[in-house]
């Protein structure tokens, strides 16, 4: 008979009743007007929810939006995008990071400011996998060092550089975002690959540490799992199995980052502030859920010791 541990990934995505594969009513992008000037930096900007977080922020009207990753030609393809979703049309920087290089995301910081002068929203989309082997002795040390340089030392960097201007912009939106996964749960299946599922846990519990340390200052931190997305990693190393699940639109998960970075945010940051959550819950019974959460303190890590 399955444990609790190994039912926990069955039991988070079911956590409501209610699952959507594409953006609805209630948390549609082109329903929101940000306010001006509302700036956002998607660090991992292009690929399926890279694509998705800067469309969904284009159409909500954010005045600022700026793409970051190693591949500068696949961010000039998002940023097309993104230009060209709405009028007005917001400003779109380009600009290579590397976030396993703290001197990269330092110098990403600086041109935040230099293009910009301001951050309300943070995310770190930035991933890493490699084939899916579901044991630690044929698993390689350097995939298993690789996925927590991106996964951990990477929202690492994005947390020690950018939290400042975060703070210093002083916005009533500011967010840091982190793109987690199912798979932070995950101990066994066929997605229980050790280097991906344990880094997206390690990088799931320094999002809560940092809401610790800075959510009485005003930092919204939550860790969002995308949905099953067919995004360049799955197509490279999923197998048929786990691509049959893959059936979410990325357009989703830019829809449910908008919607907890909107103006009417406040009861949501209060209650969600250092939770993991999934972008496929339907929000307003998420939000019948906001008393239980609070009082059982729900949808974060734990011992379970009784």
């Amino acid at each position: 008979m399955p444990t609790p541990s190994q039912l926990n990934p069955k039991h988070c995505e079911e956590f409501v009743k209610t699952l959507h594969t594409t953006p609805y009513a209630s948390i549609d992008p082109s329903l929101t007007k940000l306010p001006t000037p509302f700036v956002v930096c998607i660090i991992g900007g292009h690929g399926a929810a890279g694509d998705g977080l800067a469309r969904a922020y284009a159409k909500a009207g954010a005045s600022g939006i700026l793409l970051a990753s190693r591949n500068r030609t696949k961010l000039e393809a998002t940023a097309h995008q993104a230009r060209n979703i709405s009028l007005p049309p917001p400003k779109v920087v380009t600009a290579t990071c590397d976030i396993t290089s703290a001197a990269s995301v330092q110098a990403l910081v600086h041109t935040t400011m230099s293009e910009f002068g301001r951050l309300d929203v943070l995310i770190v989309n930035a991933g890493y996998s490699e084939p899916m082997i579901r044991d630690v002795v044929q698993e390689s040390p350097i995939d298993f060092k690789s996925a927590f340089d991106v996964h951990v030392l990477g929202t690492f960097h994005a947390a020690h550089y950018f939290l400042p201007l975060l703070l210093s912009t002083r916005s009533l939106f500011a967010s840091f975002i982190s793109i987690s996964s199912m798979g932070a749960p995950t101990v066994t299946g066929i997605v229980s690959h050790a280097h991906y599922c344990v880094s997206k846990a390690a990088q799931m519990r320094l999002m809560e540490v940092i809401r610790e340390q800075y959510g009485a200052y005003g930092i919204f931190c939550v860790s969002v799992h995308p949905g099953g997305l067919v995004g360049e990693m799955a197509m490279m190393y999923s197998s048929s199995e786990v691509f049959s699940l893959l059936t979410d639109s990325p357009d989703l998960v830019g829809a449910f980052c908008v919607w907890l970075t909107r103006p009417d945010s406040g009861r949501r940051r209060e209650v969600l502030n250092g939770r993991f959550l999934s972008c496929k819950w339907d929000v307003k019974e998420l939000e019948g859920k906001f008393g239980e959460i609070l009082s059982k303190d729900l949808l974060r890590f734990r011992i379970a010791v009784g």
